[in-house]
């Protein structure tokens, strides 16, 4: 009759010491993985903020456009997106949208633009989850460019 003997071998015991060594070397590795993202989650995020040009700053808004953003589009036709920044008014109610970003598709030869989305944030900068909105923004509606505004800044800009 065959008896099955419950007994360690040393080549066993050697293999599972180091299966428990492996796992701190594992902890290790998981740790600087997690970290590696993190750095660049963090340096995807610096060029984002250096990408952006200045277009205008004023005591309740500023805006800028990213330059990595225009793209062109036949005939004469480029799209953009803008981020604006709005500060608080402390003698006003609280601020809900800190922050849009608008893609913008702009006629370069007829000097009209158009909105293809306006995203809304409840942080500067665009950052954080996007505010709950009811609408696209999507407006393709074509209108003039008013002289003298930002959108004549960033059209001089982005159709030069």
């Amino acid at each position: 009759m065959l008896t099955k003997k419950n007994h360690i071998s040393s080549r066993n015991y050697q293999a599972s010491a180091q299966g428990f060594h492996l796992a701190p070397a594992g902890l290790v590795i998981a740790q600087f993985v997690c970290g590696l993202l993190v750095w660049a989650g963090i340096v995807q995020a610096q060029p984002m903020m250096a990408d952006l040009k200045p277009i205008l700053d004023t005591k309740s808004h500023s805006i800028y456009m990213y330059q990595s953003s225009i793209k062109n589009l036949p005939p004469d036709w480029k799209k953009v997106w803008v981020l604006t920044n709005f500060y608080q008014d402390p003698s006003q109610a609280a601020l809900t949208v800190l922050s849009t970003r608008r893609k913008i598709l702009f006629d370069c030869r007829k000097n009209r633009f158009s909105t293809l989305a306006l995203i809304k944030y409840g942080q500067a900068n665009a950052l954080g989850k996007p505010v709950l909105q009811t609408d696209s923004g999507f407006d393709l509606k074509e209108r003039e460019i008013p002289e003298g505004s930002a959108m004549e800044i960033i059209k001089g800009l982005v159709c030069s």
